[in-house]
């Protein structure tokens, strides 16, 4: 009986996944980190948007904005609003040096 409660849950989220993308117009390829209820703004800075936000002690956060088609990841819907940005992800891109071009 558990396992059908598991698949349930599964079955659940990805349907309020799908509901969530389609109420904002956009592709799901992120996580989803609900903070509706903390201070927030954008700022821009050369050709860069940064998302600024305060947690529940008032500690400054600051994520840098994703651009899509040279167009910043924000999305307004109803009393909501998405911002698609990078929070405290480091990538390391490892390549082999015999395979470095000269981008021209």
């Amino acid at each position: 009986m558990h396992n059908n409660k598991d698949k349930d849950f599964l079955k659940n989220y990805i349907s309020s996944k799908k509901e969530l993308m389609e109420h904002f117009k956009c592709e799901d390829d992120f996580f989803i980190k609900p903070l509706e209820n903390l201070k927030w703004a954008v700022k821009s800075e050369d050709d860069f948007n940064f998302l600024i936000y305060w947690n529940e002690t008032g500690k400054k956060h600051t994520a840098v904005i994703v651009k899509k088609n040279g167009n910043a990841m924000i999305y307004k819907a109803s009393k909501y609003t998405m911002v698609i940005a990078i929070d405290c992800v480091k990538t390391a891109f490892i390549f082999s040096n015999n395979n470095f071009e000269i981008e021209e």
